[in-house]
């Protein structure tokens, strides 16, 4: 991702991810839900990301929400 995405949560179920996803939603921050995971094997972990301005206020709705980084 570029500069202007952040990191804010790694999980490995997709969907923790995608409720974190619209948790911030619901606080009008918009997300990206990238999947990292093998289908094969199902190894790996999917990441939210936030608009780098954004990054705080996203991390305490998660941590609030009990989906911490």
């Amino acid at each position: 991702m570029s500069d202007q995405w952040e990191k804010v949560l790694v999980t490995p179920t997709i969907y923790r991810a995608e409720l974190a996803k619209v948790l911030l939603a619901e606080h009008e921050i918009n997300a990206v839900v990238v999947n990292k995971k093998d289908s094969n094997y199902l190894l790996g972990n999917c990441e939210v990301y936030v608009q780098t301005e954004d990054a705080a206020i996203a991390k305490i709705y998660l941590i609030s929400a009990d989906l911490e980084y």
